[in-house]
């Protein structure tokens, strides 16, 4: 995990440069894409249990919002460029102990990541062009624009023991007679390269694959439902952790050309 304010200014230079690039084509697309949903995020290759650590190996949910365009190449097929938000990590949960004096614990890599596509997109039409069905399947780039790992602890204190009817609570004054805890709890954010928390690369690579069916509204205007699986093939710290993200989104299509 790391740190990811310290190249906040390299993702606006990289953010810049990807918008240029993508302004030439922008004349012939046929679509504008706008869609929101939830993610399920996940991190694999860390060694840290290995080492003694803790491996972020439980899925953290989060939300995707983005925008894309879409240019028809021949046929079926076309590109979809798109650029949007992320969130990325994963978790650790600590089962409930069953000593009274043990601190219960959740642990959440939390990355935001501003994330750029190039999808092909392999679709078909049917029930006379008022239903539609797409494959996609083509590389990303995130780069990263926070890192934090966020604890949460709850303390259960102190088991009180029950005190029968009728028996002068000598246990907890000013208590109530019967068996109890206390508990206390506790959030605690640490940003990535500080507290040992491992840094992260500014940026994420991979290949994002997925599907999805499109529903006409009208002549200029579809509502777009889709599932896509993101998988990280770069490591994104020196432990060879790699990022893992399913998204499922809907939103709405618009015909500009």
């Amino acid at each position: 995990m790391s740190a990811g304010r310290y190249s906040a200014q390299a993702a606006i230079h990289a953010v810049a440069l990807v918008l240029a690039l993508a302004a030439a084509p922008l004349a012939a697309q046929t679509t504008i894409g706008l869609r929101v949903g939830l993610g399920s995020a996940s991190l694999s290759g860390d060694d840290a249990a290995a080492r003694g650590g803790q491996a972020f190996d439980e899925p953290r949910g989060g939300i995707v919002a983005g925008v894309d365009a879409g240019i028809p190449l021949s046929g079926g097929l076309g590109v979809r460029l798109g650029m949007g938000l992320a969130q990325k990590g994963g978790a650790v949960e600590v089962p409930p102990s069953i000593t009274a004096s043990r601190l219960l614990a959740e642990s959440m890599a939390e990355f935001e990541y501003v994330q750029f596509s190039a999808l092909l997109r392999a679709g078909t039409t049917g029930e006379g062009g008022n239903l539609s069905f797409g494959l996609l399947a083509g590389p990303y780039m995130a780069f990263n624009l926070s890192c934090q790992v966020a604890v949460s602890s709850v303390d259960p204190g102190p088991l009180r023991p029950e005190v029968p009817p009728g028996i002068p609570n000598r246990v907890s004054a000013g208590g109530t007679a019967g068996a109890g805890r206390t508990a206390s709890a506790q959030d605690t954010e640490v940003a990535c390269g500080e507290g040992g928390v491992s840094a992260v690369k500014s940026t994420d690579f991979g290949l994002a694959v997925g599907g999805g069916f499109q529903v006409r509204l009208s002549a200029s205007m579809d509502l777009a439902f889709e599932v896509i699986y993101s998988r990280g093939l770069s490591e994104i710290d020196d432990e060879g952790t790699k990022t893992g993200h399913v998204a499922f989104q809907g939103g709405l299509v618009f015909a500009i050309g």
